[in-house]
């Protein structure tokens, strides 16, 4: 009975005793946040450079090329630090948006180098007639269906990109986990805390790989092996 004891005294003292949840819940919130508008950066972001990476002119593709080549090969933590201090002058209250930018560039050139070799791929397999149609129908046709074929290479960036949210706590990504440690450090289970943060983690991985499962079906009619 004292373990059941134990382990009730924990769980609430963490998760739920002194309104512990609403920080949680808004640490959860905050982490989304994050996740999710760096995908969006991220997508726009790719769907720019891949369409000038697989363009007919040299220049453009040089260009596409060379800025892809920034974007994912700059340090994460080096570029929250550089961004944060510099353009915000340490401000706490810019902490979001630095951490969307930084995290939605690097996935951007990581994502633009996937679209950008199943673009060329499909390039390889089709007549030069029905290449140039489809790059006037770049946006609306090609970028969606290279996309749709390289749905398993995106899910494995995602995941990359959602370990990554749960570490960068300079600029306030991990506030989740900041908000448990507190908790843990207050009621003497900080191990159960850190617990609490993988198992969020670990859930959210989960639905990512339930969401890729479903849109593989849906649109190829496959499941994911």
């Amino acid at each position: 009975m004292s373990i059941i004891r134990n382990v009730y005294d924990a769980v609430y003292n963490n998760l739920i005793g002194d309104g512990a949840y609403l920080k949680i819940i808004k640490g959860c919130i905050f982490t989304l946040l994050v996740f999710v508008l760096a995908l969006l950066v991220a997508a726009l972001l790719a769907a720019a450079l891949s369409f000038l990476r697989t363009s007919g002119y040299k220049g453009l593709r040089a260009a596409g090329t060379g800025i892809t080549f920034l974007c994912k090969g700059t340090p994460v933590y080096l570029a929250l630090l550089l961004w944060y201090y510099t353009f915000l002058g340490g401000m706490h209250r810019g902490g979001l948006i630095i951490a969307v930018l930084v995290l939605g560039i690097y996935g951007g050139g990581h994502l633009t180098d996937i679209l950008s070799r199943a673009v060329k791929r499909e390039a390889g397999i089709r007549s030069a007639a029905v290449n140039r149609r489809a790059r006037r129908e770049f946006f609306s046709a090609l970028l969606p269906f290279v996309t749709e074929q390289s749905l398993f290479e995106i899910k494995r960036l995602l995941c990359i990109l959602l370990q990554m949210s749960s570490l960068v706590g300079l600029v306030g990504v991990n506030d989740l986990a900041q908000v448990l440690l507190k908790n843990g450090l207050r009621t003497q289970y900080p191990f159960f805390a850190l617990f609490c943060a993988v198992i969020f983690y670990l859930l959210l991985q989960l639905l990512l790989e339930a969401l890729f499962a479903w849109a593989g079906k849906t649109l190829t009619g496959e499941e994911e092996e």
